[in-house]
């Protein structure tokens, strides 16, 4: 049976302005309002510009207050988990201006607009504060000039204005909101700048405003409201200006409209059917097809615009494997579409036949909890990555081997060694390669067994001992910084346990916060690529044949730990864990060689099968991609295997030589190069991997310290 719109949209989101209403469960529907990659921007021509290139992208996540970074590939359209920030309460819409410089979020529950500076060579993103919006701000766009943005107010019918600061990205209040009707859900900015349309979703109407393009002031167009169907939630305007669109929820269709290009005013083209509830709507950058996210089918439906008229014409579309939609968005270059799907916490990706507009998948990534909008910046150039340095932590001599990396080789050479009284049992570096952590299993200097923080020269890659070390419990195995940078982990594996530690963004100093409780010798610590969950591998050393999972949620705001479920039995003594970068998938190498298991939303894992590797495995790692997946072997080799993409198998396609004993491996940030550690040989063995097949081709060794037993490697962002 059909819901009301009003009911579908709020439920109780009238009676409590909490976040909790975002849960799975839920009925509220999120509207995103991305006409473009540029946030409602678009071009006055039908041919994409120039600068197409998608590069970052952004996804609001109502669920725990945080907007999501990705790096795109220009290629692929593969999405590339790159850390993320805080934002209000129940992010609802987010919004990147024109030069990809500022990035803004509605919040939704603390009645705000965040707004933040990007770093246009990293994505990362640095808050510049936030200021008041109206009641519920559901939506936020930004002119294609970059002068405003706009923000539709749901509960206070209203949209809010602002004057953005060209060298700071903050935002100035240009008078009182002007009203709109009830519960406007989305704001969309006309190509030229002169008009803003706003889908009232109660009302069943668009609003129509003239934009003053000197102070950004909004004006009602004569005629406005213009009539849509029942529930409007989104509106989206053609890369030439002459076409509007809407979806219509409760109608399950799509309203075209042409656009008076001097007065702004809109005049019914027609309507078009669609899936279940449509909740967002786009027009891709050549203004030739249209697609929309049906939150209730889910699928997205797809069409072909008629250029003369702006009527609309289906073609196939694409079915989505389950959750909600809740937004649909198209990268600047035209190439792939986004949908991003509540309750199974997910971006899918699909590639756009350029000629017929149809859909083919092309990927799916894990976000956070309530992903709700999305957001791209676009360039000229692509996003590449580079390797820079490597990180060697040594068992025996203690202490870590510093290398930099030749970016068109993969060959190392050496950046010094920084030395110990200990015995150095693991490294790791911060996601901004500002710093490193080595744990050591014994340290003469102080009493406790630590962590020992170390900056990085970024120029030459040498390290220098940083602060105090960080008391941790016995025998720490293994440590792990979290994507933001903000929190360190470290497995102790005589102690049972895990214990955490915020990090200095300054200084990199760690200070305990607290530990949790893992299983019988925890020896391998992993953390998603969200920053969602943390993972634990219990090697159970003392009881052949046993092993365990030890399975966390982590607190966005405090990096404390709360274990999920019970323990997951692994294969037999597992050695290591790592998480693909998709997010969906684990591995751990034990005994019998490597287990698979996905990763559900609450973080929990499901086995789905088992490999074999060689002897004595000792350390997996997942290339950049998610293709391809690598074991170190203590018996002297590494297996390689192809991820399905499905379900996270694996198929074994052969295996290499390596040096004596190997302990770690570790695959550069390009994806073009592995390195292991082999502890018997005291060197790296370093080889290129073929992006096609992924296939190893060993091009030589480098010494390391005595008894290597771990490997990092640091990148640069392009």
């Amino acid at each position: 049976m059909h819901v009301e719109y009003s009911q579908h949209l709020k439920g109780d989101a009238r009676m409590k302005q909490d976040k909790l209403l975002l849960s799975f469960g839920s009925l509220i529907i999120i509207v995103t309002l991305l006409l473009s990659a540029c946030g409602g921007g678009g071009e006055t021509s039908s041919t994409p510009p120039a600068n197409n290139v998608p590069r970052f992208a952004y996804v609001a996540n109502s669920g725990d207050d945080t907007i999501s970074i990705y790096t795109v590939n220009a290629a692929t359209g593969q999405l590339r988990h790159n850390g993320y920030a805080a934002t209000g309460a129940a992010p609802h819409g987010v919004t990147v201006d024109p030069s990809g410089k500022f990035a803004y979020v509605a919040n939704w529950g603390s009645n705000t607009v965040s707004a933040y500076r990007i770093n246009t060579g990293t994505g990362a993103l640095t808050s510049v504060g936030s200021v008041p919006a109206g009641t519920w701000p559901y939506a936020v766009t930004v002119d294609p000039s970059g002068k405003f943005a706009y923000v539709a107010n749901e509960a206070s019918f209203n949209v809010s204005a602002y004057t953005i600061d060209p060298d700071t990205g903050a935002l100035t209040s240009v008078g009182a909101p002007v009203p709109a009707e009830r519960d406007p859900r989305s704001v969309t900015v006309h190509p030229s700048g002169k008009f803003a349309y706003v889908a009232n979703g109660s009302s069943g109407s668009v609003s129509a405003y003239a934009i003053n393009t000197g102070t950004g002031a909004l004006t009602a167009v004569a005629g406005s409201p213009f009539a849509a169907g029942s529930g409007p939630g989104s509106v989206a305007v053609d890369p030439s200006g002459k076409f509007a669109y809407v979806a219509n929820g409760n109608s399950n269709s799509i309203s075209a409209y042409t656009i008076d290009s001097g007065t702004g005013a809109l005049t019914s083209a027609g309507t078009a059917t669609t899936g279940t509830f449509p909740i967002s709507v786009a027009v891709d950058p050549t203004g030739r097809f249209v697609y929309a996210a049906n939150s209730s089918s889910p699928n997205v439906s797809a069409f072909t615009i008629n250029t003369g008229t702006g009527a609309l014409t289906a073609i196939a579309g694409a079915a989505l494997p389950g959750g909600s939609a809740r937004s649909v968005t198209i990268d600047p270059s035209g190439k792939f579409a986004y949908v991003a799907s509540l309750g199974i916490d997910n971006v899918l990706f699909f590639a756009i036949d350029p000629d017929t507009g149809e859909l083919t998948s092309a990927g799916t990534v894990r976000g956070r909890s309530g992903m709700l909008s999305m957001a791209m910046t676009r360039g000229t150039a692509a996003v590449t990555y580079a390797p820079k340095f490597a990180y060697v932590a040594n068992y025996g001599s203690g202490g870590v081997s510093a290398y930099t990396i030749n970016a068109a080789t993969g060959s190392l050479a050496s950046a010094g060694t920084t030395t110990t009284l200990s015995l150095s049992t693991s490294v790791a570096v911060d996601p901004f390669g500002k710093f490193a952590y080595t744990t050591h299993e014994i340290l003469f200097e102080t009493p406790t067994q630590n962590v020992s923080p170390y900056t990085i020269d970024g120029t030459t890659g040498a390290l220098t001992r940083g602060s105090a070390a960080a008391a941790v419990a016995s025998n720490p195995a293994s440590i792990v910084v979290e994507p933001s940078g903000r929190f360190a982990y470290v497995a102790n594996q005589a102690g049972y346990n895990v214990s955490i530690h915020a990090i200095d963004a300054g200084t990199g100093a760690l200070t305990w916060t607290g530990s949790v409780a893992a299983g019988i010798d925890p020896i391998s610590v992993a953390v998603d690529p969200s920053g969602r969950f943390a993972y634990v591998a219990n090697s159970h050393q003392l009881t052949i044949g046993s092993g365990s999972i030890s399975i966390y949620s982590i607190n966005t705001g405090t990096g404390a730990l709360t274990a999920v479920g019970g323990e997951l039995a692994s294969g037999p003594n597992p050695t290591s864990i790592t998480v693909d970068p998709s997010g969906r998938f684990v591995y751990v190498a034990h005994t019998n060689g490597v287990s698979s298991y996905v990763i559900n939303t609450t973080g929990t894992l499901v086995n789905t099968s088992s490999a074999a590797a060689g002897t004595n495995p000792r350390s997996v790692i997942v290339e950049p991609s998610g293709r391809f997946a690598y074991v170190a072997n203590g018996g002297g080799n590494v297996s390689a295997f192809i991820i399905n993409a499905a379900n996270g198998a694996l198929t074994s396609f052969g295996t290499v030589t390596a040096g004596d004993q190997p302990r770690s491996i570790t695959v550069d940030p390009s994806g073009k190069f592995a390195y292991v550690a082999n502890l018997g040989s005291n060197d790296v063995s370093v080889y290129t991997i073929n992006a096609a097949s992924g296939a190893l081709t060993g091009i030589g060794t480098m010494p390391a310290g005595t008894g290597p037993v771990s490997i990092t490697t640091t990148g640069t962002i392009r």
